[in-house]
């Protein structure tokens, strides 16, 4: 699995970095800074790849499910902003960064998105 993170690992962060930003991309990767994550994304081992292939891939999937209904704009907002769930209130980012090796944490934040999302696109009034 470590060689497979290695090799995903930099093609996620591209496509979260791109969308959500370096910052953003960085601390759901688990780095403390930029500098750190554009160093695994260099080649330079992250401390637990799988892991951080795991926020990550949550990331890109966030992107997906916000960009399928032109809502993207709104992602890097929700992810910083308190979202209440059937386990509670959380912070998305937060979640997925402290998620450990509970996946469950990242598929509510998944499941809140949907419900956003969804939320958002039944309000949109219909063209004529």
């Amino acid at each position: 699995m470590v060689l497979h993170a290695t090799i995903e690992l930099p093609v996620l962060a591209g496509r979260c970095a791109a969308a959500l930003g370096e910052e953003l991309t960085a601390y759901l990767a688990g780095a403390d800074t930029v500098a750190e994550l554009d160093a695994w994304r260099a080649g330079a081992p992250a401390p637990d790849p799988a892991r951080t292939v795991v926020r990550l891939a949550a990331g890109t999937e966030l992107i997906r499910i916000f960009a399928a209904e032109n809502l993207l704009s709104h992602l890097r907002h929700w992810l910083r902003e308190m979202t209440d769930t059937e386990a509670g209130p959380l912070v998305p980012a937060r979640a997925i960064r402290t998620a450990g090796t509970d996946i469950q944490p990242i598929k509510t934040v998944l499941q809140a998105a949907h419900f956003w999302v969804t939320e958002r696109s039944l309000a949109r009034p219909l063209a004529a």
